[in-house]
């Protein structure tokens, strides 16, 4: 039988009811003005990005007083849909910051310049890993897909991961674009074992003030660098006496990624006008400066690309033999097979033009001896490059070179 509430208690009982549920969307609306999501926000996390992100490293940035917002698309998220990115995922708590991830072939363009100055410039890099996060611009990083990536345009090799984290270390940024690598890598079966996550993350120009602390707007006294790349291995070898390519006592850098993808060097000629701490003033178009690097596989051709941008590539144009600028430098380009795949190969001087690249006197023309010795010293330099024991190209296996020729890189 049906229950049958007495008349007497009707009234006091739906009073009862109504009070009840008012109460309970009280608790509700509370919950959701002054917290309660951080489940629901630690559980959106594990599964934004396709299940791709570090969850141990995010976690505790997870707010609980309002709700995730995520968006995100990509093949690897639809496989059957049109779409030029593997993933593009956007992860936004309100007012707390948010992060970002995209990936996709090198079929496109890298988010970032890859050229040798781009390389040397400071920034973070992470031993083992691809890629750097320049001081200005988001950090990427390039992964290994040997049995390729189908479903687009082309078959590829190598994808990129860009990311960016609100208010995080450049070791969490640097984790999450690794883990988002190893995910897609995996799933694409890639046929490579997975990425370390990094541990140490390096600052490849770190200032100190005297203290040892942060250096403060417009502090200029007693500033240390710390420069971690100075004399690796794999430069040390262009600044050996003996054996160095070009003349002079030389200070060289290179990147600290350990990659079989990419290489970069500098060096800086240590001169003392007066003789007394290293080399003299060197004389009129001597080199001054000098860089080395390297690109595999389909990061070549975006590399390549970078400086055809600029017309700086073999066979652009004839420059004029008069050089009216300081930074005026001559590079040239070779292209080998090497362990990562076909690689582009890029060395470059510096001549010393501090008394002759006036441009209110003229500048200074070229004579063809000057023009040649310039060639010799930038053809020594990649000789040198391609064979020296320590250098990279020799640990990569690099052979069946061939000369693409030269850029004059001044105007």
């Amino acid at each position: 039988m049906p229950l049958r509430i007495p008349p007497r208690l009707r009234l006091p009982l739906a009073g009862a009811l109504a009070l009840t549920v008012a109460a309970a969307v009280g608790v509700t609306l509370l919950t959701q003005d002054d917290g309660g999501h951080q489940a629901a926000n630690r559980a959106q996390l594990k599964r934004a990005c396709g299940g791709l992100l570090p969850y141990a490293d995010l976690r505790n940035r997870v707010p609980d007083d309002v709700r995730g917002d995520l968006d995100e698309y990509g093949t690897l998220l639809d496989p059957g849909q049109e779409s030029r990115p593997l993933l593009n995922c956007t992860l936004d708590w309100k007012d707390h910051g948010g992060l970002h991830v995209e990936a996709t072939t090198l079929v496109n363009p890298l988010p970032g310049e890859v050229k040798t100055e781009d390389l040397l410039a400071p920034g973070h890099e992470a031993p083992g890993v691809t890629g750097r996060m320049a001081d200005d611009k988001r950090l990427w990083i390039v992964a290994e897909c040997p049995n390729g990536i189908t479903g687009r345009a082309r078959k590829t090799t190598q994808l990129y991961v860009g990311v960016g984290v609100d208010k995080a270390s450049a070791r969490t940024e640097f984790r999450v674009a690794v883990a988002v690598a190893n995910g897609i890598a995996s799933r694409a079966h890639c046929g490579t074992a997975p990425a370390a996550l990094p541990t140490r993350v390096f600052d490849t120009y770190e200032e100190h003030d005297a203290s040892g602390g942060p250096v403060q707007p417009g502090d200029y006294d007693d500033i240390r660098v710390d420069e971690p790349g100075r004399g690796v291995k794999k430069c040390a070898w262009l600044a050996a006496k003996g054996s160095a390519p070009l003349r002079g006592t030389w200070t060289v850098t290179g990147d600290l990624q350990q990659s079989r993808l990419l290489s970069v060097c500098g060096g800086e000629r240590r001169t003392d006008p007066g003789g007394g701490l290293a080399d003299p003033q060197p004389a009129d178009l001597e080199p001054l400066a000098f860089d080395t690097a390297s690109w595999a596989g389909e990061l070549g051709a975006s590399a390549y690309r970078d400086y055809q941008d600029e017309g700086r590539y073999p066979g652009f144009d004839d420059r004029s033999d008069t050089l009216t600028e300081q930074d005026a430098a001559l590079a040239l380009w070779a292209r080998s097979e090497c362990a990562a795949g076909p690689t582009y190969h890029r060395v470059s001087i510096s001549p010393n033009l501090a008394h002759l690249a006036d441009p209110e006197l003229g500048g200074h023309t070229l004579t063809r001896a000057e023009r040649t010795g310039l060639s010799r010293a930038v053809n020594r330099l990649m000789t040198s490059y391609l064979t020296a024991p320590d250098g990279w190209p020799k640990a990569q296996h690099c052979h069946d070179t061939k000369l693409l020729g030269e850029v004059e890189e001044w105007r």
